[in-house]
């Protein structure tokens, strides 16, 4: 059982039960608590804090940002794709504007400094409450670029306080580093109890650096952005290196092996304290999961093809045959795409089968379906044309027909190989190539990629070429982490990747067994036996991509909800108003 189960469910009533406290806390209304018993008793202060928790600590996500080239998101189904990628995106389109939980942060932060407890609980839940505040201000920046900065809890029939402009950007991230120092100067070390402390605000604030010194915000490369990206990334990564922190030697039990030292920030998933927390049946295989249900985290060909080979070469799908596409692949391949015949990676294929996506001819009928074949090994009919890829990586291993709503899997936000290769990119931006190198060096070595000549099969030599590197080995490393989208963004190529694809289109294939259909393979049968006998086309998406112009993608525009709210609110210039989101 796991050892924290406050950062989910009901945290007031959890909190109730755990101090044990009967006089003070021991209400019929729990509503009914003043706001002066969060000033003089401890456990409803924590109770406050928590309740913070529950509306901001992250958790997987299967919205926009499965919208890249690492994913199918839905499938090869045009009604599926997003408006993000056929170029239908509206200043509506993307809505995170969390000013009521800002105002009870902030309210917090007015008067915890008067409370009657002892000063390390106060500052404890102080640093964690700055944390927040910066976590939903940085939230909205990235998103929108620069926001009203609310810091008090202004009395809310006071238009001239509520009813203010926005700043500019580089007010809103110098507010955010300023709240993660105040916090990293207040937070414990770390734990492992799975709450915000010094370790998770130092890892962020090195993200946060790293976003602002990015070319979606710094347009014109200035150094000293990125001198403090690598500055916050440094000291996060020297502070983790101290408290035992680094690379899980395993990357397949990253998310198997819970509070590994590799996980930094994480929210904690535990049944029956939080059935359904973690809703993984949609990126379970089909035969496995629920009806109309596995659409989630099915891995474009594009994904794949970026995998490097064990020597550390990249895969060449024109050189080399799909048919063989699994072998001789890094670990991280093996831990994040189940290909046809792969392992089995779920309870009910465990002794069973293996992960079988082909199709087959079932009713001898050479006029149904496709080339005669009509039906798929793991279920999907031949009009659901998928990539014929899942993912095992984050899926609770335990899982079946009967408890695929309750997986126990935590969600790992931010994890040491994030902090590194933050701090490489940020390195070989300020020209020191040698100690970006040296990380990407550690990330392919942990990957099981044969060292060589000591280089690990990276070539490159200047600065273009590295940041290239570093953009391929997030892709892989980061695989359904929620990284990519916001990477393609802040690298200003999320038009021109997407439009650069192949027919701009995302790809996956078809894969058809092509012997007898009673000598197909539906148990442990080994691929590299077999993997002549199928035929495989490349297949892709029904509709290509048809982007919005960058400046559109780098920032999004304030929906008219908000602007209808505050006529002192401007909308972004790239969106039709006057407010400029790079100032």
């Amino acid at each position: 059982m796991k050892r924290i189960k406050y950062i989910t469910g009901s945290f007031l009533l959890l909190i109730l039960t755990m101090t044990g406290c009967e006089d003070p806390l021991d209400k019929e209304n729990l509503t009914a608590i003043v706001s002066e018993d969060v000033w003089t008793i401890p456990a409803v202060a924590e109770a406050y804090v928590n309740d913070i928790y529950a509306s901001f600590m992250p958790g997987v996500s299967t919205g926009e940002e499965r919208n890249t080239d690492e994913a199918l998101a839905g499938g090869i189904n045009t009604s599926l794709i997003s408006s993000y990628l056929n170029g239908t995106m509206t200043a509506d389109s993307y809505n995170y504007y969390p000013y009521d939980g800002i105002r009870r942060m902030n309210i917090f932060l007015d008067g915890i400094d008067e409370a009657t407890f002892d000063d390390d609980i106060k500052d404890r839940l102080k640093g964690e409450t700055l944390f927040w505040r910066a976590w939903a201000y940085f939230r909205m920046v990235r998103a929108y670029g620069g926001v009203p900065l609310v810091l008090h809890p202004e009395d809310p029939t006071d238009d001239a306080a509520v009813f203010i402009p926005r700043s500019t950007t580089s007010a809103c991230f110098a507010q955010i580093v300023q709240d993660l120092d105040d916090a990293i100067s207040s937070l414990p070390d770390p734990s492992g109890n799975g709450r915000i402390d010094k370790a998770v605000a130092m890892a962020f604030k090195g993200r946060v650096t790293l976003f602002a010194a990015s070319p979606q915000f710094n347009r014109n490369n200035n150094a000293t952005l990125w001198q403090a990206a690598y500055d916050a990334n440094l000291a996060a990564v020297d502070y983790l290196d101290a408290q035992g922190f680094g690379l899980l030697e395993d990357f397949s039990q990253l998310w198997v092996e819970e509070m590994n030292k590799e996980v930094i920030m994480v929210r904690r998933y535990s049944y029956p304290e939080a059935p359904n927390g973690y809703f993984q049946v949609c990126i379970m295989p089909l035969k496995y999961g629920e009806s109309g249900c596995a659409h989630g985290n099915q891995p474009s060909l594009e994904l794949v093809n970026a995998f490097p080979l064990r020597d550390g070469s990249k895969w060449d799908p024109v050189a080399r045959d799909y048919s063989v596409l699994h072998q001789d692949r890094d670990d991280r391949f093996y831990a994040t795409i189940a290909y046809n015949g792969a392992d089995p990676y779920l309870l009910p294929m465990f002794g069973v089968e293996n992960m079988w996506t082909y199709y087959y001819d079932k009713d001898g009928d050479p006029n149904t379906g496709i080339n005669g074949r009509e039906i798929r090994a793991d279920f999907l009919d031949g009009y659901e044309a998928r990539s014929s890829f899942y993912s095992p990586k984050m899926l609770d291993p335990n899982l079946d027909a009967v408890n695929k709503l309750d997986g126990q899997v935590d969600w790992i936000e931010i994890r040491y190989a994030e902090v590194i290769m933050n701090l490489a990119e940020a390195a070989n931006e300020t020209d020191a190539p040698a100690e970006a190198l040296a990380i990407l060096y550690q990330i392919r070595d942990r990957a099981g990629i044969e060292p060589g000549a000591g280089d690990y099969g990276i070539t490159a030599a200047t600065k273009e070429e590295i940041r290239q590197v570093i953009m391929d080995e997030r892709f892989v490393e980061f695989a359904f982490e929620t990284k990519r989208f916001w990477d393609l963004r802040r690298w200003r190529i999320y038009k021109s990747r997407m439009e650069g694809l192949e027919n701009s289109a995302r790809h996956g294939l078809r894969i058809e067994w092509a012997g007898a259909t009673e000598d197909r393979p539906t148990g442990l049968e080994n691929i590299d036996d077999i993997w002549d006998q199928f035929l495989i086309t490349t297949i892709e998406d029904i509709q290509p991509n048809t982007m919005l112009e960058e400046d559109k993608y780098s920032f999004f525009g304030i929906p008219a909800t908000y602007l209808d709210r505050n006529s002192k609110l401007e909308q972004n210039n790239t969106w039709g108003g006057t407010f400029d989101p790079l100032q």
